[in-house]
């Protein structure tokens, strides 16, 4: 059976036919140059910068990352604490689980882990600070909290823990300044500012808080302050000293109970005026020395 093919479709299959391969394949399309991306990071982060910090101090007395730790750490960082707006520590230990406050007569920080008190676990950079006053966190880079004994590394503590403060330092330039207004005409403004200077020779840097409030409370108010100079000096290449300084103060009207009566010391106190004031001045040295030596291998 012989099939004949029409003039027209033989023309176009003898143009396909002998139509050069190069006119086949496409022309490949010229390589694109992509602009170069670069990728920075600054390894000298603090600590307390993100919600979420790797590493932690408290466990170790060194900086650890926090899964090489083989205890709960719970920490709250300083961004943490800015975007909550926490001023006291019970504002920022409610963001730790097993936690848990009373009132510790209206003059202190009263805090329990879990169900043990917790009211002389209270220690700033691993050195205890058992005294019993309201703790102002202007200088406070973070809060890291140790669940369970910790008598290895800070001596006689309760079986629920221990809270541990690590202040802001030199060492970075910053100038933060923050006014806040709230409920009972709550009034705080606070300062942070650091300089460096000689690439490192010497930093210093001071924190501050001002505030005042009322209460709901009848004749209840709080006046506060706080101020925490810190200088870092690098003597050698390797060797710094830190000097640090904190003196905050607090005028609360008594907190006690009045008496049916008037007579207690309770109401009397409130009818002449007077209230309770503290002040406390810390000041701590630090001479740092950093030693690098080889593996053995």
């Amino acid at each position: 059976m012989r099939t004949k093919l029409h003039p027209i479709c033989a023309a176009v299959a003898g143009s396909f036919l002998f139509q050069p391969m190069a006119a086949w394949a496409q022309a490949a399309p010229a390589a694109s140059q992509l602009p170069e991306v670069t990728v920075k990071a600054d390894a000298s982060r603090e600590l307390g910068v993100g919600y979420n910090p790797p590493n932690a101090v408290s466990a170790t007395k060194t900086e650890a990352p926090l899964r090489d730790i083989p205890q709960t750490v719970n920490v709250v960082t300083a961004d943490v604490m800015r975007d909550q707006r926490a001023n006291s520590m019970q504002d920022a230990l409610k963001n730790v689980p097993g936690v848990s406050f009373s009132t510790g007569d209206g003059q202190r920080d009263q805090v329990s882990i879990r169900g043990f008190s917790a009211i002389a676990d209270q220690f700033v950079d691993g050195i205890r600070d058992d005294a019993l006053y309201f703790r102002d966190l202007s200088n406070v880079d973070r809060v890291e909290v140790i669940k369970g004994p910790a008598a290895v590394l800070y001596g006689r503590g309760s079986a629920g823990g221990l809270i541990n403060r690590v202040t802001k330092k030199p060492g970075i330039d910053v100038t933060d300044f923050a006014l806040s207004y709230g409920m009972w005409a709550d009034r705080r403004a606070e300062a942070d500012v650091g300089r460096v200077f000689a690439d490192g020779a010497a930093a210093f840097r001071i924190t501050g808080a001002v505030q005042k409030a009322n209460s709901y409370r009848s004749q209840q108010f709080l006046d506060r302050s706080a101020i925490a100079p810190s200088l870092e000096l690098r003597v050698a290449p390797e060797t710094t000293v830190l000097l640090q300084a904190r003196s905050p103060r607090d005028r609360l009207r008594h907190p006690g109970l009045p008496g049916p009566s008037g007579r207690r010391a309770g109401l009397a106190l409130l009818r002449r005026g007077q209230c309770a004031r503290r002040r406390l001045l810390a000041v701590a040295g630090v001479l740092r020395y950093r030693h690098d030596q080889p593996s053995l291998q």
